[in-house]
Order: structure tokens, then sequence, then C-alpha cells
């Protein structure tokens, strides 16, 4: 369970990487030639495509040499970062397909 749940992970991370590369290569590109880009495509590079949070929780659980004690030293932040990386790689989701199911 603990290898498949940071296999999960890992995926959603690597989803949310390829959903960024595209918009984030051309709004860099904009900024080289010295053009102006809006303040909600500022505001996007600064959060939704910086994706240090999520690279570093990863490492964490990585190095934890259990993993569920390592989701026990994760604050809130960094709790919602795993909830959005497996909402991402769809893992959500299915969770609540079969809490739905048993109900």
């Amino acid at each position: 369970m603990p290898l498949q749940s940071l296999e999960v992970l890992k995926k959603g991370l690597k989803t949310l990487q390829a959903q960024v590369k595209a918009k984030k290569e051309k709004l860099q590109a904009q900024l080289h030639e010295k053009k102006s880009i809006s303040s909600l495509d500022e505001k996007w590079l600064d959060n939704e495509a910086n994706l240090v949070d999520e690279q570093q929780v990863l490492e964490v659980l990585e190095k934890a040499s259990d993993y569920e004690r390592g989701l026990g030293r994760l604050d809130e932040g960094q709790k919602g970062v795993i909830r959005r990386l497996r909402e991402v790689a769809g893992d959500l989701s299915k969770v609540i397909e079969k809490k739905q199911k048993s109900t």
C-alpha cells in the first residue's frame, strides 16, 4: 500500500508537470523577449506553475523510513499538496466512487 501511494503521488506530479510545461514555456519566452504578460499569468507562474512544494513533499515521503510516519510529520499545507497530487493522478475519484458504492 505505501509503495502504491507513493507511486500515485509521483504520477500526480508527473501529470502536473506536463500540464504546466507548455504554458510556462510560452510565458517565459514572452518574458525573455521583454514582452509583458498579464498579472493573472504572473500570479500563475508564481503559484500554480511552481511545483517546488510538490517535489519537496515527495522527497520527504521517499526519505521517511515508513510512509505513514512520513505522512504524520507533514503539516496541513503539505497534506493539501498530497490531496492535490492524488486528485491529479485520478486517485481521489476512485476513493470517492468506492465510498458512494458502499452506501
